[in-house]
């Protein structure tokens, strides 16, 4: 039986790490952005399981013509096909190996995801220590000195080069200098390319194809569909729609403070710290929880409008298998948590009061009917 396509519908931080970890151990594609700049799409080498293909969809600075270019990277979950690279590798791919090396074998597959996630703890604290804050990474000049930086990064051709001074993403003020910001106001460019990048088993985070940063957050309607946007919806219902909720309300609110961000917020206190805004005034925190409830129902609010029927998953206690038909389902629900934190207690505190507070008890639309949010 042919596996029903999938649209994976979440917001910020709940659960695409995790899904793009058991697509490649179960051996199918996805598509998804890094926004604002760019689509890829990948799949399995269809000759050797260990090699995933990327292709990106980007635009170079100053330009209007989508450059489709190919790259390669290792397979979650399989050992990495063997690459000489004479000059050797990054101190940090060192001590990642050592540490994975080191882990209990029920354990390796989530450090793994941790050891190279800029969200959680050691991942984090590993990055930020070799190569700074996750909007801070620049490529240093002697990798990047007479190259096309489109060339070290969308393809293979300098990949020994960047295994030994710079193994990870470069910021976004840095793809800034050299990609177009197309995905925020022309997003018209991809429509050559919508079916090629909605032919995959898995879209995450869909609303991004259909040229809307995130649904409900825009300066339009929440209606005001274009003609780019109906043609997508169109494909979209000819999928299996997901939307994907945390019944433990306390852990989903929690974790999202791990990653606050809001410039507006630093640039009147000073600071993005948690503890230090809830001495200021806690009505940042319970806004930032706010925000995080409504972006989830206007997910919904859009479904009913627009004739979507959602497939609510229960990130706690659904089942992988029977929602998305993965047979092979091996990897811990908790692998790509936070896991234990310094803050950790502070936020769970302060996420407790937001619940009792809002006395909420669904975080889905159904839950207006007590909190109001």
């Amino acid at each position: 039986m042919k596996m029903m396509k999938i649209n994976y519908w979440a917001i910020p931080n709940m659960g695409k790490m995790h899904m793009m970890q058991l697509i490649e151990i179960n051996q199918k594609s996805y598509v998804k952005n890094k926004y604002p700049f760019f689509f890829y799409k990948q799949w399995h080498d269809p000759d050797d399981i260990r090699v995933r293909i990327e292709k990106n969809y980007l635009v170079r600075k100053g330009k209007s013509e989508v450059e489709t270019q190919i790259k390669t990277k290792p397979t979650f979950g399989q050992k990495a096909k063997p690459m000489h690279c004479p000059d050797g590798m990054h101190e940090y791919l060192h001590v990642v190996s050592s540490l994975s090396k080191n882990a209990d074998e029920d354990e390796m597959l989530g450090l793994r995801v941790k050891l190279n996630s800029n969200t959680l703890e050691l991942g984090g604290d590993l990055m930020k220590k070799y190569f700074g804050g996750v909007e801070e990474r620049r490529p240093p000049d002697t990798l990047m000195k007479d190259k096309d930086p489109v060339e070290v990064f969308f393809t293979d051709k300098y990949h020994c080069e960047l295994l030994k001074h710079f193994p990870v993403s470069p910021c976004r003020s840095y793809l800034d200098t050299f990609l177009e910001q197309y995905m925020t106001s022309n997003t018209k460019y991809i429509i050559p390319f919508l079916d090629e990048l909605c032919d995959v088993d898995f879209i995450i985070e869909p609303f991004h194809i259909m040229g809307r940063k995130m649904i409900g957050s825009m300066t339009r309607d929440i209606s005001d569909a274009d003609d780019l946007e109906k043609h997508v919806l169109e494909l979209y219902r000819s999928r299996k729609n997901i939307i994907p909720y945390k019944e433990d309300i306390i852990d989903c609110l929690a974790s999202k403070l791990k990653r606050f961000s809001n410039k507006h917020v630093l640039q009147r206190h000073g600071t993005e710290n948690i503890l230090a805004l809830s001495k200021i005034n806690k009505e940042i925190i319970w806004n930032y929880f706010d925000g995080i409830v409504r972006n989830l129902r206007r997910i919904e609010s859009y479904f009913q409008k627009n004739d979507l029927e959602p497939v609510y998953f229960n990130m706690d206690r659904d089942d992988y298998k029977e929602t998305f038909g993965f047979e092979n389902n091996n990897l811990p629900r908790t692998a790509t948590h936070p896991g234990e934190y310094p803050e950790r207690v502070h936020y769970e505190q302060f996420a407790k009061e937001y619940v009792t507070m809002r006395k909420m008890k669904d975080m889905r639309r159904r839950g207006r009917i007590r909190d109001w949010v």
